[in-house]
């Protein structure tokens, strides 16, 4: 099976909401959006924990929804800086748009994924998989290396299109 079959087959349900389809208005790193940052890092994070003894469609399913905040943060300001408010706010959308039902792992991964900025550390397996993916995926799109991942991207989207 093909990785981006794989990964499709893991979150294509999600992948096909308009709600999630919508991250793709809010500018994320530089010339990045939400959407397209989200999927690179669950992408990453299949290929990490593939053939691990991990529950993989979760991890992945939690690794696409991990900025799910659905805000443009240069522009719509809180309380907390973004950097802290975020993980928050993905964790409220992801139950009030019933994306998932969490367990206290899957939330813990949401919430600490922007360690060491964040205070603590992940605490399982799965956690550090979303938090280094994430801290590599972030540094791609703003060095813009992230466009190599650009014909998967769209091969992803276009799969996702037909189901």
């Amino acid at each position: 099976m093909k990785d981006t079959d794989l990964f499709i087959e893991l979150c294509g349900d999600i992948l096909k909401t308009d709600i999630f389809k919508s991250m793709k208005q809010y500018n994320h790193h530089g010339e990045i959006d939400t959407h397209f940052h989200s999927v690179y890092v669950a992408y990453t994070v299949m290929e990490l924990c593939k053939g691990r003894n991990l529950p993989l469609k979760r991890i992945v399913e939690v690794s696409l929804l991990h900025d799910f905040y659905l805000y443009d943060w240069h522009f719509e300001k809180h309380e907390q800086m973004h950097v802290w408010y975020h993980p928050k706010k993905a964790v409220e959308n992801i139950k009030k748009y019933g994306m998932l039902e969490l367990n206290k792992e899957e939330e813990d991964m949401v919430l600490r994924h922007m360690f060491p900025l964040y205070p603590l550390p992940p605490n399982s397996a799965a956690g550090w998989a979303l938090t280094l993916a994430d801290k590599y995926c972030a540094n791609a799109d703003y060095i813009k290396t992230s466009k190599k991942f650009i014909p998967v991207y769209n091969e992803i989207n276009r799969k996702v299109e037909k189901l």
